[in-house]
């Protein structure tokens, strides 16, 4: 069981006498509202907050027939067919569970290769992500990162993640770097067509991740969890108060050691590719 009873109970026990509310305790878990709701539910029910699951048995069968299975499935035989030799004399359910016991499947955990860029601006991530500030109010953000020396590049705040203010985004990225090859973005509704369009009017090429995949721009979601880590410290005021709290944080973050650089920080690692001559450029 994933969470223990001592510990479901504090949770449930914190919210019917008052002293947290669901969203606080979600946010600060980790755990669905849903969840929460439903073990509070149960208790004021007057029942168990979680329901314990028993794991799923195989029906014992005479063992003449589990050796005639035991023989067809090592052979090479299907389910189906195991099935239907030994004349249907267990459930179909039944001989599958047999399968699944008896031949377990190794799994082989592939080693996932990295592939890293050399020139710095030859590929850059973006990402829009939103937060909430003082009175509820959206606030939306969006940024630049370089793959090869993960500098942080046109960290801004807007009032929501449109197609106006992507474009307002990639002009103010292309003015802070002189411009660059590539941009990895995701497949949302403001990377469309016209961001195709936008992206070839600064001689850049549009790359998208695949659909419902966001460790293809792990990147690019690093960042985000990490500026919302910060603006989690301030009480942002308005648009204004987040692109001052977001300059900071980018001065920051490009001064600050990456476990990934070997403890360098972004701005070293940038300075010296462009000693070594490892920058794209436009011309």
């Amino acid at each position: 069981m994933k969470y223990g009873e001592e510990f479901v109970k504090k949770i449930t026990d914190s919210i019917i006498f008052g002293s947290c509310s669901i969203r606080e305790l979600s946010r600060i878990f980790g755990i669905s509202r849903d969840t929460i709701s439903r073990w509070v539910k149960r208790i004021l029910a007057g029942l168990p907050a979680r329901f314990r699951r028993f794991a799923k048995t195989v029906k014992s069968i005479p063992k003449e027939l589990s050796d005639k299975l035991y023989s067809l499935l090592s052979d090479g035989k299907s389910s189906v067919v195991a099935w239907v030799n030994t004349g249907k004399q267990c459930t179909l359910r039944t001989v599958q569970r047999k399968k699944a016991m008896w031949f377990q499947k190794q799994k082989v955990k592939k080693k996932s290769r990295r592939y890293e860029r050399r020139k710095a601006f030859s590929l850059t991530h973006t990402d829009w992500a939103q937060k909430r500030i003082l009175g509820g109010k959206r606030m939306c953000f969006t940024f630049y990162v370089d793959d090869a020396s993960r500098k942080l590049f046109a960290l801004k705040a807007y009032s929501s993640a449109n197609q106006l203010n992507t474009a307002d985004a990639l002009r103010n990225a292309v003015i802070d770097t002189g411009g660059f090859r590539s941009v990895l973005t995701d497949c949302g509704k403001v990377y469309t067509k016209a961001w195709g369009e936008l992206c070839s009017d600064v001689v850049a090429k549009p790359i998208h991740t695949r659909p419902y995949n966001p460790q293809c721009n792990g990147k690019a979601e690093a960042v985000v969890k990490k500026v919302k880590n910060f603006l989690n410290k301030h009480i942002v005021l308005d648009l204004d108060h987040a692109n001052e709290l977001l300059a900071q944080y980018m001065e920051e973050y490009n001064n600050t050691p990456h476990s990934s650089l070997k403890y360098m920080t972004p701005q070293e690692v940038f300075t010296a590719k462009q000693r070594s001559g490892l920058v794209w450029s436009v011309s």
